[in-house]
């Protein structure tokens, strides 16, 4: 009994020694296990694109991306390593594979056959013309002949380059590496406008004294992109966690997006319905613009080309007559010289056919012109109708202050391409039809008849006076009557009569209102000044110097506007003198 407890306290012991070992080599695999399973390494580019990704001033990443981005690798088990670089050296490290990512970029056909992209949108933008204030950088023919700057790298430089070769216009790109760059040398000069997502633009204009002008173009997506065929599981994570993100308010991406921009979720991309009416005017604006400008280059090339036969059929009248000369001087060739003036004849009448074939052609090319512009408008003017509906709608939506703000800055520019598209047509309309004799008095009384004069007495001493002027002639009156309604605070009284000169007459019409400063007595008459007064009388002095007759401002600040317009002798007369002028 005693050897048999002796041996079962030997197997005794021999358990507990088993047990212990296997103990500590369980302890040793579970020490082991985290390094085989060990975070993984994902270099990650930083370029600079404030707010989105940027170093910040401890030299640490920063941005929307960024925190996007750390967010994932806490949950996914990755070792981020930042890799700072200019944009354009970040595609070329991910292309040779010297980094794993890329973040905040759009995808082009050029680019999806090197890289591969996400498929979740992780925010909205748009490519937009910041520039110096008073540019007059209001359509992207005004950057004919401009220095245009652009991030190298980056996709609005592509698109702006593919959308300046449809309108034909020359412009000089200055690339840079860095978006402090490009927005530093348009501050100094170095370059008229600079081209960039309004998202990275917004931060830079203001910290340079730009200003965004309304040249906008390429509504994109982000994404983030990877070498072509590797790190797919970077990308499906990433998919994941924006898809999950967005459909929840309280999400770390929500917050992320509330931190950096002020919006919540889906509030970072744009509805699809806004994109589609922006699509639709953008195509409109871009058909009306592109075919103005082609109608246009072919009438100059007509023109030309009509003014070079008229410039040989002249040479050539004057070698006939030299000819003439020399067959006077040579009576015994009289015979030969009697032929050669028939042939010249039919030539002549020839040449002089053809140029009135050509100047029905050109009539028929302005009237399809016209017809064009006409159509083309109405299209535009019914698409800004609908454009501002969906904006009203969208207000009524239930989004947030910051979409409104933008929804509000989108109403405002839709207000200033129907006005426009009112000047044009207006503008349009000029000298279509030729001049004729106008009686005044009735211009006068018709103007009034369109607008409210009940508060403003009238003084009208013009007998039966006519001037021969274009038949927007009544136009000239309205917006001029319509100048003391709106800004002549106070007035109550409207004088119109005329004074005889030596070399013509002049039609005066005076107020007694507040007068217009010496300073502003020309730019009133500016196209550029329309912002304070409307394009009326822009328009008014554009119809008068038609037929050679001249408007201008001498009133006396202070004690109200005196506009005159002088028409110069023959283009005005009396008719109860027998209808010639006088």
């Amino acid at each position: 009994m005693n050897i048999y407890r002796g041996q079962g306290h030997v197997m005794s012991d021999r358990t507990c020694r088993f047990f212990l070992i296997a103990i500590a080599l369980l302890f040793i695999l579970a020490l082991c296990q985290p390094a085989s399973a060990a975070a993984r390494d994902v270099k990650i580019a930083v370029p600079e694109l404030r707010p989105m990704v940027f170093t910040d001033e401890q030299g640490n990443p920063a941005g929307m991306f960024v925190d996007i981005l750390e967010d994932i690798a806490v949950k996914e088990g990755w070792n981020i390593i930042w890799v700072r670089g200019s944009l354009s050296e970040s595609w070329d490290r991910l292309a040779s594979g010297d980094i794993d990512l890329i973040m905040g970029v759009a995808d082009t056909p050029e680019r999806q056959k090197l890289y591969d992209f996400s498929h979740e949108p992780a925010l909205s933008a748009w490519s937009q013309v910041y520039a110096p204030g008073g540019s007059g950088i209001n359509t992207i023919l005004d950057l004919d002949g401009k220095r245009v700057a652009l991030l190298k790298g980056d996709v609005n430089g592509i698109e702006f380059r593919n959308y300046a070769k449809k309108f034909d216009i020359n412009v000089t790109y200055i690339e840079m590496d860095s978006l402090d760059g490009v927005f530093s040398a348009t501050a100094a000069g170095k370059a008229d406008a600079v081209v960039t997502f309004s998202l990275a633009g917004e931060q830079s204009a203001n910290k340079y004294g730009l200003s965004e002008t309304t040249v906008m173009f390429n509504p994109s997506s982000l994404f983030f992109a990877v070498p072509e065929g590797k790190n797919q599981d970077l990308l499906t994570a990433i998919d994941r966690y924006l898809a999950e993100g967005k459909g929840n308010p309280s999400s770390a991406y929500s917050q992320t997006m509330q931190k950096w921009f002020g919006m919540k979720g889906e509030s970072g991309v744009i509805p699809s319905y806004i994109w589609w009416g922006l699509g639709v005017i953008a195509g409109l604006a871009v058909l009306f613009v592109t075919m103005s400008f082609l109608l246009r280059r072919e009438v100059k090339k007509k023109t030309a080309e009509l003014s070079r036969q008229n410039a040989a059929l002249q040479s050539e009248v004057a070698r006939r007559t030299r000819v003439e000369k020399e067959l006077v001087r040579k009576n015994e060739e009289l015979y030969a010289a009697y032929e050669q003036l028939t042939a010249t004849e039919e030539e002549l009448r020839e040449n002089y056919q053809e140029l009135s074939r050509k100047e029905q052609a050109l009539r028929q090319a302005r009237k399809k012109l016209n017809l064009l512009n006409m159509l083309t408008g109405q299209e535009i003017q019914n698409g800004l109708f609908s454009l501002s509906g969906y904006i009203e709608l969208a207000k009524e939506g239930g989004c947030d202050e910051t979409a409104r703000t933008y929804l509000a800055k989108g109403g405002e520019i839709l207000r200033s391409v129907d006005n426009t598209l009112r000047f044009v047509k207006n503008y349009q309309d000029m000298g279509s039809n030729p001049p004729k004799w106008h009686d005044i008095n009735y211009v006068v009384i018709t103007a009034l008849s369109h607008m409210d004069f009940s508060h403003i007495s009238r003084i009208m001493d013009l007998d039966n006076l006519e001037i021969y002027a274009d038949p927007m002639l009544e136009k000239v009156f309205v917006n001029i009557l319509e100048n003391v309604i709106r800004h002549g605070a106070g007035a109550d009284r409207v004088t119109l009569q005329y004074r005889q000169n030596p070399d013509g007459i002049t039609i005066l019409i005076e107020d007694n209102g507040p007068g217009i400063p010496a300073a502003d007595k020309e730019k009133i008459f500016e196209r550029g000044y329309a912002e304070k007064t409307g394009s009326g009388l822009f328009l008014a002095r554009e119809i008068l110097s038609i037929t050679g007759i001249s408007l201008k401002e001498t009133g006396e600040p202070g004690k109200g506007a005196r506009f005159e317009i002088f028409v110069p002798e023959g283009d005005y007369r009396f008719p109860e003198n027998g209808n010639d002028p006088t």
